[in-house]
Parts: structure tokens; sequence; C-alpha cells
């Protein structure tokens, strides 16, 4: 079984979670993989240490603009991957009206964790690491 594209990862907000989602898969499975993110209601800009530690990893994404979830009713999904455990009634919903895939990864949102840079730091990197192996772990289901 191969993995499933065009995939769309979502989150509350597309300013933390899902943008580095997006970011991973498309390192993992090549930047012509379509993929997308987007959030229930999205931010005005991308999270600032969100942006710093996927840097860390290679990854630019100082010009991700939010998506929002309403605009991708007209697009086609093989899989949807919510992020956020409180909003997967409704990525549910948007992935049964596709007939794709569904998966929910119950991810904390770092943007959520009080504390020093260190801290938020260390919450963000936590989370890209998770991500990063949650794909590398889909790649293998698939194989």
């Amino acid at each position: 079984m191969s993995v499933p594209s065009p995939v769309l990862f979502v989150c509350a907000r597309n300013a933390v979670r899902s943008p580095m989602a997006e970011a991973l898969w498309r390192a993992e499975y090549g930047s012509a993989s379509q993929v997308l993110s987007c959030g229930l209601e999205p931010a005005a800009y991308p999270d600032g240490f969100m942006i710093a530690v996927m840097e860390e990893a290679g990854h630019d994404l100082s010009g991700f603009e939010p998506r929002d979830l309403g605009a991708m009713a007209d697009e086609d999904f093989q899989l949807v991957i919510c992020l956020a455990s409180e909003i997967a009634p409704q990525v549910a919903d948007l992935a049964e009206a596709h007939k794709a895939r569904f998966l929910s990864w119950d991810i904390p949102d770092p943007a959520q964790i009080s504390g020093n840079r260190d801290v938020r730091l260390a919450a963000y990197r936590s989370v890209r690491d998770t991500l990063s192996q949650l794909i590398k772990d889909l790649r293998l289901e698939s194989a």
C-alpha cells in the first residue's frame, strides 16, 4: 500500500502543529507530494517559536500563511489528519465528505506551555519531533 496523496493536516489555528506537519510531510515524501494544512479558526500569522524550531531542522516557514478549513471544501484529499482532539468531530466530517481516510493524532499545543524561552522552545521541539516520527511511522505502515 502506498501513502495516500493529497493529504490535509488540520489543527485549531494553522499556526504551529499543522504547518510543522505539512513541512515535515513534504520533507519525508518529497517536494512534489501533495500536502496542505489549515486551521479551524486560522491565526493571523504563524507562531514565532514554530518558525524557530523548524528553522533548526532546516525548514524555512517564515513566509507561511495560515489557511482556513472552510477554504478546503473544494479540495480533493485522500488522507485527512487532525492534530487537535477538540476539533476532531469537524475534521472527521470533512474527511467523510471527501471520502478520505481520517486519522486523529492528539498533539498538545505547545503555544499553551508557559515558562521561559528555553522551556517553551523545548515544548515546540517535542511537538516537531513527535510529528516527524508519526509521519515516518505512517510510511512504514504503508510499506
